[in-house]
């Protein structure tokens, strides 16, 4: 509403000026013209001339002021690849900022990894599933050569084994990885599903009916956004009436979540002789790499680069609380000392108290948040206003006398209360923008009022009141 307002009121002034100036220009001309009419031309056109680039000066500047304020957005990506390049060069921003040494190491290490396989354009299927289902055996089957040795035995393949595998008619470096048995007990397991999230393509090897725990894994394989193929190995221990009830039933169970031809059955190491029968799947697999080889790249290093982000992130929001809780302590104490050093007669005036300009500037600094020292004291009386309005002077003062007055005389309590409130106000006050700033400068959907609520509640339990109290007259002795 304010900004309509001033507006019309700036309309009205421009009008009221311009009528005024034709007028005057009239007068000074019809004065002038006296002497002589071209004198009076002449001067009267440069007046004319001046007051009209005057005009444009002020509103230009007037429009600049007036003009609503709007954040640049950067343009959302248009493809897979292009959110990819963006989300690898928001994540070098993000480790840059990292403090710890050692983590922002092995983050950096991750990231160049994720960064070098989408450079190189690498493909990387991986075999996942349970133990004995016959991942190594298909490994073997799609490299044309024995990869690592086969057995009945659960959990044959312990550790990753990685191989460069050439697929006909595909022009690009595939990598095939052989994990360890999904569901199979201690790292391995861990192990398995942390490569299965590293993977292009995915081959979710079973040789029956998915049971529970196999259906669960391979839901959350699908969420996550993994390209994925559903094989059914050993077929040749069925009849082909129950390698087709088996594999509609595998379709039904992954419903609208898969295509069916991404349900595939094969024998990688078949009883009956040595020649598998995966040529099925090694169709599927060109025709998916033919068609989707780039997205499928690109699709995994948005997730691969979003994980890190996001661990990246958690890093950095617990670095920037630790930093903020510093400033925090350090500024409430500063307030203390300040107001018990000239007392105010009026204990209202503390809520304009509550908030130290410098505090604002400081906690914008470690989010990364210029704010002018303009900004940040209006922000700082707008925040001291509200806590008069809601009433929290008055709370503040309240709990915190009968927390000094438990533990000091009631006479040296009287004398330290203001300084005290002053601290407390100023903490809730510190809370409330850490807030404001890890929103991306915005209160919320409550406003400031909520937040100041929530953290003055959040404050005033015994234990947290109890525990200031105890900081407090600790810092008075001291």
């Amino acid at each position: 509403m304010k900004r309509p307002l001033i507006i019309a009121i700036a309309t009205l002034i421009f009008l009221g000026l311009l009528l005024w100036l034709i007028s005057t220009l009239g007068t000074l001309y019809a004065g002038l013209a006296n002497l002589h009419p071209w004198v009076a031309q002449a001067i009267t056109t440069v007046v004319v001339v001046l007051m009209m680039a005057a005009l444009g000066v002020v509103v230009y500047y007037g429009w600049l002021f007036l003009r609503p304020r709007r954040r640049a957005e950067p343009l959302p990506p248009k493809t897979t690849r292009e959110a990819a390049v963006a989300q690898l060069q928001s994540l070098d921003q993000q480790l840059g900022q990292i403090q710890d040494e050692v983590t922002r190491r092995a983050l950096i290490e991750r990231a160049k990894t994720v960064t070098h396989a989408f450079e190189q354009q690498r493909l990387h299927l991986v075999i996942v599933g349970s133990g004995s289902v016959g991942k190594t055996s298909l490994a073997n089957a799609l490299m044309g050569e024995m990869a690592g040795d086969t057995a009945v035995t659960t959990g044959t393949t312990t550790q990753q084994q990685t191989y460069r595998v050439a697929i006909p008619d595909i022009n690009a470096e595939i990598i095939l990885s052989d994990s360890p048995g999904l569901l199979d007990a201690g790292a391995s397991d861990q192990a398995s599903r942390e490569l299965a999230t590293q993977a292009d393509l995915l081959l979710y090897v079973v040789d029956n009916d998915l049971h529970r725990a196999q259906y669960e894994i391979l839901m959350q394989l699908l969420t996550v956004g993994k390209r994925t193929l559903l094989v059914l190995n050993k077929i040749d221990r069925y009849t082909d009436d129950e390698v087709q009830l088996l594999v509609d039933r595998l379709r039904q169970r992954v419903g609208q979540r898969m295509e069916d031809n991404d349900v595939v059955a094969i024998a990688a190491l078949p009883n009956a002789g040595p020649t598998p029968y995966i040529q099925p799947l090694v169709n599927r697999i060109i025709a998916i790499l033919r068609a989707e080889g780039r997205d499928l790249i690109a699709n995994n290093i948005l997730l691969q680069s979003q994980r890190l982000s996001l661990e990246a992130q958690q890093l950095l929001t617990k670095q920037r609380q630790q930093q903020a809780d510093a400033i925090i302590d350090r500024y409430q104490w500063i307030g203390a000392g300040v107001l018990a050093a000239t007392p105010l007669p009026v204990v209202d005036m503390l809520a304009t108290a509550a908030v130290n300009t410098q505090m604002v500037v400081e906690l914008g600094q470690v989010y990364g948040i210029p704010v002018s020292i303009e900004d940040a004291r209006k922000l700082a009386l707008s925040l001291a206003k509200t806590m008069g309005s809601l009433g929290l002077v008055k709370g503040a003062l309240k709990l915190l006398t009968v927390g000094l007055q438990a533990n000091l005389a009631t006479a040296v309590a009287g004398k330290l209360l203001q300084g005290v409130s002053a601290a407390y106000l100023t903490r809730i006050a510190g809370k409330s923008f850490v807030d404001y700033f890890e929103n991306q400068q915005e209160w919320g959907d409550g406003g400031m009022q909520a937040v100041l609520e929530k953290h003055y509640q959040l404050n005033r339990r015994d234990q947290v009141v109890q525990q200031f109290v105890q900081q407090a007259i600790a810092a008075v002795r001291s």
